[in-house]
């Protein structure tokens, strides 16, 4: 249907479509990352200020506008709005429109949009919390079974290498840890989230993704040492972050660093 009509039309339908999907992403976020920590519901109660307990309408939760307009605080008792929610809304509609830009819309495109709202929730959560919601990974590996059954059928056994592959190497982790850190332990949901992020990505991608993950914690904790005088512990983020992350980039790029990573090798 949208290729009878003109490309303008396509172009504002697209923008339209954009502001529509982020927003919806960056209101669920929000309140994921708020509730889901302190084991609440992300539905009942609606929407309300933590200060005064009063009830958000819709008007107050527009992202970003709203933000910009009560100038950063309740608009009913005008106590300052957590800066990480303008954060969360600007990566989440942003996060569709780099998508929508690269790879256009499609049945696929919006499981692959709503797997990287989760993982851009998550990396909030473990940067805040530095805890994975066993709720938020049964929703992934719900999106991750639907995903393969729907669009990559024949990959089946490749994607269930990626699951033993992505929970091997975060159990790897989590045994580093133990040896090198004191009053560590195995975090199982961090193994769940390796395992299903592999079953999501597939084999191939599941390496480049922990490679792209090593390449970021080195690239960003070696800056902050040089220049911000952190030590080795608190410059590098935890492991899972970085998955989360590097999971984003190979959803947009996994393909085309592949391919060029072979093109390379022949």
């Amino acid at each position: 249907m949208s290729g009878f009509l003109p490309s303008g039309i396509n172009i504002v339908l697209s923008i339209l479509g954009i502001i529509t999907v982020g927003s919806i992403f960056a209101i669920i976020s929000n309140s994921t990352i708020d509730r889901i920590p302190k084991n609440q519901s992300i539905i009942n109660p609606g929407p309300y200020c933590k200060t005064c307990a009063a009830k958000l309408f819709w008007k107050d939760l527009i992202p970003i506008w709203s933000y910009f307009h009560s100038k950063g605080k309740c608009p009913y008792c005008n106590d300052p709005i957590p800066q990480r929610n303008l954060i969360v809304d600007i990566a989440q509609v942003g996060w569709v429109a780099i998508y929508i830009t690269l790879l256009g819309w499609s049945y696929q495109a919006v499981l692959e949009m709503v797997f990287g709202m989760v993982l851009i929730a998550i990396i909030v959560i473990e940067k805040e919390n530095r805890r994975l919601s066993d709720l938020i990974l049964l929703l992934l590996g719900m999106l991750s079974v639907i995903y393969l059954l729907s669009f990559q059928p024949s990959n089946f056994p490749m994607s269930v290498i990626g699951f033993l592959v992505g929970g091997i190497i975060l159990g790897l982790y989590n045994g580093l840890k133990i040896l090198t850190r004191t009053k560590s332990h195995i975090d199982i949901a961090e193994i769940k989230f390796g395992a299903i992020l592999g079953l999501f990505l597939g084999i191939s991608q599941i390496v480049l993704c922990v490679f792209v993950a090593l390449l970021i914690g080195a690239i960003g904790g070696s800056f902050r040492i040089k220049f911000m005088a952190k030590d080795y512990y608190s410059a590098v983020p935890e492991f899972p972050l970085l998955m989360a992350v590097a999971g984003l980039i190979t959803i947009l790029f996994g393909q085309e660093m592949l391919i060029l990573y072979h093109m390379g090798v022949d």
